[in-house]
């Protein structure tokens, strides 16, 4: 019976975390300016400003993952260089302060992934 129950309980609890990462672009363009927001101190203006780059960003790069043309090394120079345009035109409108903070937490998203 034990057996029977944790079975179920880690059932759902992978089947939790399969749901936890999907989502719209919207969504994900939302926290992510969210979370800039709180490491790099965001005015409403850039706010507005940035929502619109990410939004664009992550649009883009959920086609790119639903594009089945595309061979797995294709894909990922795809994503890395709509990553780095997204990095630029939003480091455009940081003032210098923040960008040595939006510097810093590129390495750490860096880092994270590998």
């Amino acid at each position: 019976m034990k057996k029977l129950i944790l079975t179920g309980l880690s059932l759902m609890f992978a089947v939790t975390l399969t749901f936890a990462q999907q989502g719209t672009p919207e969504e994900k363009a939302q926290a992510t300016v969210v979370k800039l927001a709180e490491k790099l101190s965001l005015t409403d203006v850039q706010k507005t400003t940035l929502y619109p780059i990410v939004l664009e960003a992550k649009t883009t790069m959920h086609a790119l993952k639903e594009n089945t043309e595309l061979t797995p090394e294709q894909r990922k120079e795809e994503l890395a260089k709509v990553k780095a345009a997204t990095d630029t035109k939003i480091a455009e409108q940081l003032t210098e302060e923040q960008r040595a903070a939006f510097a810093k937490h590129i390495e750490e998203r860096d880092a994270e992934k590998k």
